[in-house]
């Protein structure tokens, strides 16, 4: 299939209407010793079947989750994606729908948000949600911005059991409003509560942390609502695999003032890189300074169902630097996948996904740690992820290529690089796609490679 961007007269209907001589004088501002004179080294163009053929031999380079058994977790988690999830939120009319800022003539968007909203308020259990944002990561720095901003504290104190890459994206918002982090330290896997006494201070705005944490255990957050609630230290619950809440509600929704993070877990494909999608709840008091927007419903004047842009906040757009977010838009088709899938399980259905996780996870590190040379450091409750600690002398990243060469993948995040006490160890997760026989190479693999 050819292309041809302009012709011979287009070029020169641009040079009369510019009063120029030749293309070549367009570039005449250009130093002749920096401009590239040869002509590109360029294969010769292919028909529209060659270059099918050709871009799929380059796509079957790439190793993936349907050419290797895939273990890998922390921010990005693989789970099965019912087709009909693809069907419908491949429609036309979601797949091209922008952003609603006519909101009156934009009913299914605004249907589908609303729907989303519900879902995340139901599941977190807090008075509000957001349309979306876009990631995980991001959505903490937002609930940092938000809280520092409205009490004019310029203060925050962190968990050190925070995912290290959403800690870095929350040191950089922060680093740009001047706001001091600190970070409390952990025990044993989790929170060390008695290092919080001295770092919650009257100038604190908020404390945030995740669950489950970056070593897939569960927080106990019950010894710390007393002492954040007697400073008006606001809670931040951060959680990345929300599949979580399908069997367990880790906090008490009345004592934390905002619930965020990835809802990537819900119908949308793991790519790494993105895009994703951040969840944003909290209390209603919290409602008027949240970034994004909410979408409501209500009824016409003729009484039929109708939903509109209840809440937006002006200043994201107009007053910058000062704005408490300058989010001024939300992932509609991410969101709308979740809103699918999550409308396909069902309440029911989420639940006993959830428990699929929890049984085949602990089916399959209960082997890790019995049948091969790994370590399971941390023996506290856990979701569908943990710790895992390599023996020596072996080091992760031999450890990386060895299973790639027996189609397994497994994270490329050495724990020992952000966490140095842990050594060489990385976090390996399990979910409802992963089947006996895929374990049972795991193992033979794991004892094969660290013999």
């Amino acid at each position: 299939m050819r292309y041809i961007p302009i012709t011979d007269q287009d070029i020169q209907d641009m040079l009369k209407e510019t009063n120029l001589s030749s293309v070549e004088s367009l570039f005449q501002s250009i130093p002749s010793s920096i401009r590239f004179k040869q002509d590109l080294a360029l294969p010769m163009p292919l028909d529209e079947m060659e270059l099918e053929r050709h871009a799929r031999q380059i796509a079957s380079k790439n190793s993936t989750s349907q050419t290797h058994d895939t273990f890998i977790g922390e921010i990005n988690y693989q789970h099965f994606i019912p087709s009909i999830v693809d069907t419908l939120s491949s429609n036309s009319a979601f797949y091209t729908a922008y952003t609603p800022y006519q909101p009156e003539v934009s009913q299914g968007t605004l249907e589908a948000i609303y729907q989303f909203q519900s879902y995340m308020t139901h599941l977190t259990g807090m008075d509000f949600s957001n349309a979306s944002l876009y990631d995980g990561a991001t959505a903490a720095a937002e609930a940092l911005y938000m809280l520092t901003s409205s009490s004019r504290k310029k203060r925050a104190v962190l968990s050190s059991t925070l995912h290290p890459h959403v800690k870095e994206v929350i040191r950089t918002y922060a680093k740009m409003r001047n706001i001091e982090i600190e970070e409390i330290h952990s025990n044993d896997g989790t929170l060390a509560i008695h290092d919080a006494e001295d770092k919650f201070t009257e100038q604190t705005a908020c404390f945030i942390v995740q669950i489950p944490n970056v070593f897939g255990l569960i927080e106990d957050l019950k010894p710390l609502y007393d002492k954040l609630s007697e400073k008006k230290i606001k809670l931040v619950v951060v959680i990345l695999e929300p599949m979580l809440l399908g069997a367990l509600m880790p906090y008490d929704p009345a004592r934390v003032d905002i619930v965020c993070g990835e809802a990537q877990t819900f119908g949308i494909e793991t790519c790494y890189g993105g895009p994703g999608l951040g969840f944003f709840t909290g209390k209603k008091e919290l409602i008027r300074k949240i970034p994004g927007r909410i979408v409501g419903k209500t009824t016409d004047k003729e009484g039929r169902e109708a939903y509109v842009m209840t809440l937006r906040a002006r200043e994201q757009d107009i007053r910058r630097e000062k704005a408490t977010s300058n989010i001024c838009t939300n992932h509609a088709l991410n969101a709308l996948r979740a809103t699918i899938y999550l409308s396909t399980v069902g309440e029911d259905g989420l639940k006993a996904i959830a428990r699929e996780n929890i049984n085949i996870s602990h089916y399959a590190i209960d082997r890790i740690e019995k049948e091969t040379p790994c370590q399971i450091p941390y023996k506290k409750p856990y979701f569908n992820e943990i710790l895992v600690k390599i023996p020596t002398p072996h080091t992760h990243q031999e450890m990386i290529k060895k299973l790639y060469e027996k189609n397994i993948l497994i994270s490329k995040n050495n724990m020992g690089r952000f966490f140095p006490y842990l050594g060489e160890s990385f976090v390996i997760s399990f979910s409802e796609i992963h089947q006996i026989s895929q374990i049972d190479n795991l193992i033979l693999a794991l004892k094969e490679v660290l013999s």
